[in-house]
């Protein structure tokens, strides 16, 4: 029997949970499943989901109140005779959920993807309500869970950890792209370059990481390699972190990429990476720098620690602390040795742990136990 899948998606620019939804749709086995995407809004990621053979389209909803984009989701529903309905994200879900009552769609998947912080109570309010009509909650790490059951009190067995995939073979270390990368931003072979991956946005905490490259700039240990930074993402603090660098008086090793497709490339030209999120569900870009042998400086927030595990693979900081991040990336700056054995270790780690075949057989056992 073939079980047919619909991925419901916020909306498909290149970000995490829509980095997922692409690999389930392009690697879950096609003899067992046919699967369909479908984005409230569209992106990079409806393009190469088409380019890969995958039904996707995306309903141009406009706002929350878009109503008039009703009907089509459950036309696309009832002409799909899906056996599952898999939300991603809150606004998703919240349509998502209702539609498949509306059309007799029978089993329904969410999955949540962050340990959300920010005082969202209709979101909440949403949780409680909603989470009793899906067949399985699926939470991205055992923080985002504990999080999530003390908003629903749900019991444990409503739930299924699985952890965020990635292709590991992708991220090994490419020594003539870093020659290349390095060359670009005039890097000379002995200065050591940190690197951040992610949205420009209050969650990911960018600007706590420049305050802090700016403390550790400032070292003038014989031991402390020149430090430089660069910055890969997009979002609503682009602006002010662009300003922030210029007016820095590291003005001058500080670089924002802005949105980059290049990630392995950029990772096999760092030396470390940062990663100083306020809050977190998984975090895609630790898990592949550690692939990429790279030690990670990160926030000591749920979900993100149970990627980075602190003095193995990495140094985990007081999430807001400037202090304890600019000295994490010193100590690694001057030992060069312990860079090695975290980014070694690390590397072992995510091919343990975090390859995306497991990711995707995870999701076809539940599935099927579903069906």
């Amino acid at each position: 029997m073939t079980i047919r899948v619909c991925q419901l998606i916020t909306e498909l620019r290149p970000a995490g949970a829509e980095r997922c939804v692409y690999e389930l749709a392009t690697r879950l086995p096609p003899e067992r499943f046919a699967v369909e995407v479908v984005g409230l809004r569209g992106g990079e990621m409806m393009d190469r989901l088409q380019m890969a053979g995958v039904t996707a389209r995306a309903l141009g909803v406009r706002g929350k109140l878009d109503i008039a984009k009703w009907p089509e989701l459950l036309r696309i529903l009832r002409r799909g005779r899906f056996d599952i309905l898999h939300t991603h994200l809150f606004h998703a879900d919240l349509v998502g959920r209702p539609a498949a009552i509306a059309v007799g769609l029978p089993h329904v998947v969410h999955t949540v993807h962050v340990a959300e912080r920010r005082f969202r109570p209709w979101q909440f309010a949403w949780a409680r309500a909603a989470a009793y009509s899906a067949d399985r909650i699926v939470c991205v790490s055992r923080g985002v869970r504990d999080h999530h059951r003390r908003l629903t009190g749900l019991p444990p067995g409503k739930y299924t950890i699985i952890h965020n995939g990635i292709d590991i073979a992708s991220y090994a270390r490419d020594a003539t792209r870093r020659a290349q990368l390095r060359q670009e931003w005039s890097l000379r072979d002995d200065d050591l370059l940190c690197a951040f991956v992610g949205r420009l946005n209050e969650q990911k905490g960018a600007d706590v990481l420049l305050e802090a490259f700016e403390q550790a700039a400032k070292t003038k240990s014989k031991t402390c390699p020149k430090l430089h930074l660069v910055l890969a993402g997009d979002g609503p603090q682009r602006h002010f972190l662009t300003d922030s660098a210029q007016k820095s008086p590291a003005a001058g090793r500080v670089r924002i990429l802005g949105f980059t497709n290049d990630v392995p490339g950029l990772l096999s030209a760092a030396d470390i990476l940062c990663q100083p999120s306020r809050w977190e569900g998984f975090c895609l870009a630790a898990a592949e720098a550690m692939a990429a042998s790279l030690p990670v400086v990160a926030s000591n927030v749920p979900g993100l620690n149970e990627v980075v595990t602190d003095g193995q693979t990495g140094i985990l900081c007081k999430s807001g602390s400037t202090a304890q991040f600019a000295a994490a990336l010193i100590r690694l700056a001057e030992d060069p040795t312990l860079r090695l054995r975290l980014g070694q270790t690390g590397r072992r780690h995510a091919m343990e742990r975090f390859d995306v075949d497991q990711f995707v057989a995870r999701h076809a056992e539940l599935y099927e136990s579903i069906c």
